[in-house]
């Protein structure tokens, strides 16, 4: 028996450690994956990237959107989403010069402003119990106006007075089908809502297809 003695002071402090560590692992368990809540209606803004022939004509400029995501079953990474967003930017040098060589007309600024809705499903997948990436895609409709102004943007009517509106030179307002594909990372925070910063790729289809990036940062409910 006194033999077994110093083994036993040897796996003693073994045994609790093993204890410990179960003990901990416990207190450490991730928990299980959830997507979230239900329903999540969320707002973001950002900047608007114009590209492809787009960005010959405008700079690029900002964004702002809302929408709701709608989980069937919060267990599972599935969502069907739904957009609104509303993005400005502002016309390049030569998109004016090359509409003043054409109208004749002394011409200071112009814009691009879009509307697009879109509906389409979003898939989560998580990296740890607070960090999950997603890809979104989906299609609806996109309104665009362009317009052409003279005596600056700023200064109109109402607030400099009779005489001093800005001239509106020329507007083209259309609206077509549209479709969106992205990704982003999704932050949860203790109370059940995330913030979230994505990058999606959304294209017009009208007569030369208006394509932007938009880059979003966000926060959902």
């Amino acid at each position: 028996m006194s033999n077994m003695k110093p083994y036993l002071r040897f796996l003693a402090p073994l045994t609790l450690l093993g204890c410990a560590h179960v003990a901990l692992a416990q207190v450490y368990e991730y928990p299980p994956y959830t997507a979230g809540r239900p329903v999540q209606w969320f707002i973001d803004t950002g900047a608007s990237v114009t590209t492809g022939r787009t960005s010959d004509d405008f700079d690029t400029g900002w964004t702002l959107g809302t929408g709701l995501l709608v989980r069937p079953d919060p267990t599972q990474p599935f969502a069907l989403r739904f957009d609104l967003n509303y993005a400005r930017s502002e016309a390049t040098g030569s998109f004016i010069a090359a509409n003043e060589a054409a109208t004749g007309i002394p011409i200071d600024q112009g814009s691009l402003e879009t509307v697009t809705g879109f509906v389409g499903p979003q898939l989560e997948t998580a990296l740890s119990p607070w960090l999950r990436v997603y890809a979104t895609g989906g299609a609806g409709f996109g309104y665009q106006r362009v317009e052409l102004t003279q005596n600056g943007f700023f200064c109109d009517a109402f607030f400099c007075g009779p005489g001093f509106g800005h001239y509106l030179v020329n507007s083209n307002d259309t609206t077509h089908f549209a479709w969106t594909a992205g990704g982003g990372m999704s932050f949860a925070l203790p109370g059940g809502q995330s913030w979230f910063i994505e990058a999606r790729y959304e294209r017009i289809q009208s007569q030369g297809p208006t394509e932007l990036v938009p880059i979003r940062v966000g926060f959902r409910f």
